[in-house]
């Protein structure tokens, strides 16, 4: 009797012991909720963009230009001799999906088909255009700075004036040596690029910079007219300092930055500042300490 109790009990055992073991499946990704697209970017390099911003272009039409990966709705991928279908073509896109990488269903009358954008893909959303145009078209627009320098496309070194308002008469969607991008014509007279990657444009509204079509890429800063009245009106002290390039204790931080731009790098809590902002490279810098957001010295 206690050899058979004894037997049932390692039987059971056996059985507990190759028993299946429940998994709950929470693998599946949060439904992404759309953030209706309103012309900002041009394609999808800005990384600041999120799967929200980015499913937001459904129902937009976008132009393909250079594109690599393309693939049929089964997966497949489109042939090398079908590459015509794709260049300086529009399409609509359909839906946005994401699986590890972003993946936009576009149609047009040669069909549907999964496009998967890349960094060295060259594409753009029509709307974009549009956006840039209504934004810059026929502005008045003065510069920050009283002297600067600007190369346009054609490679003449313009000399501009700050004293001077520029009127931005055309703006283009243009084929340039480096890929695509947007083209503004200043007073009819000369072509320089209006830059659209990241970090090239100013937050603040009524503002842009325009660059130069060397290798340097040099920027130049403009602020549209009525911006440029209201600027000057709350920065009187420091206006002449920050249109010549300089700065002076007690301006501000965000003076001390329109006067030389992005700092090389900045450092908090050092020898008594709440910050430094260093411009130039170790040992050959000048850095800028405050004190709550006012400039006390100049090392």
């Amino acid at each position: 009797m206690k050899k058979n109790i004894f037997l049932g009990l390692l039987i059971l055992l056996s059985i507990n012991s190759y028993s299946q073991i429940e998994v709950a499946d929470k693998s599946k990704e949060p439904e992404i909720k759309a953030i209706p697209y309103d012309g900002s970017f041009m394609d999808f390099s800005n990384m600041m963009l999120t799967k929200e911003h980015k499913a937001g272009v459904v129902g937009e039409k976008v132009t393909l230009f250079k594109v690599w990966t393309v693939k049929n709705v089964d997966g497949s991928r489109v042939s090398y001799s079908d590459s015509e279908k794709f260049e300086n073509k529009t399409f609509e896109v359909v839906e946005y999906i994401y699986e590890y990488k972003d993946v936009l269903k576009i149609k047009n009358d040669d069909g549907i088909f999964l496009f998967e954008p890349s960094s060295i893909d060259k594409y753009v959303f029509n709307s974009f255009i549009d956006t840039i145009k209504t934004k810059l078209e026929n502005k008045a627009i003065i510069p920050l700075k009283l002297k600067s320098e600007i190369e346009s496309l054609n490679g003449d070194k313009i000399q501009i004036d700050g004293l001077k308002e520029y009127l931005i008469s055309e703006v283009t969607f243009s084929k340039l040596s480096s890929g695509f991008g947007i083209v503004v014509t200043l007073n009819g007279e000369f072509e320089v690029i209006y830059p659209t990657g990241t970090f090239d444009q100013l937050e603040e509204k009524g503002w842009l910079n325009l660059e130069s079509s060397d290798i340097f890429k040099t920027k130049t800063t403009f602020i549209e007219k009525e911006t440029f009245l209201e600027f000057s009106k709350s920065n009187t002290s420091y206006l002449n300092s920050i249109r010549n390039g300089n700065v002076k204790i007690g301006m501000t931080e965000k003076q001390c930055r329109f006067s030389w731009g992005i700092p090389t790098s900045s450092m908090s809590n050092i020898a008594g500042y709440d910050k430094v902002l260093i411009y130039g490279e170790i040992g050959n810098s000048q850095n800028l300490y405050f004190k709550k957001g006012i400039l006390k010295l100049i090392k």
